[in-house]
């Protein structure tokens, strides 16, 4: 071991901002749900949902959204990693 290699020496520095920004994302979506306590009818192509809560629905939306955003990284980071290869 080199007495310059700080790689075993790394000191915990606490919360990042990765966790920040999930506590933060989770309390907004928290007051979101407190604060949409009425229902709604829902109709949705053929799709008909009546006396719904509206915080359900903003969660539903919300995971819709996240899962979406998953889905078109992985498409695009297989398509950069396929790109990469072919040029090889």
């Amino acid at each position: 071991m080199i007495d310059d290699d700080k790689s075993e020496l790394e000191i915990d520095k606490g919360a990042g901002l990765g966790t920040v920004a999930a506590i933060v994302g989770s309390l907004i979506i928290i007051s979101l749900i407190a604060a949409n306590t009425t229902r709604i009818n829902i109709n949705f192509v053929v799709y008909k949902a009546h006396n719904v809560p509206l915080w359900w629905y903003t969660v539903i939306i919300i995971a819709l959204t996240i899962l979406t955003d998953r889905v078109v990284r992985f498409v695009m980071r297989r398509r950069r990693i396929r790109k990469n290869n072919k040029e090889r």
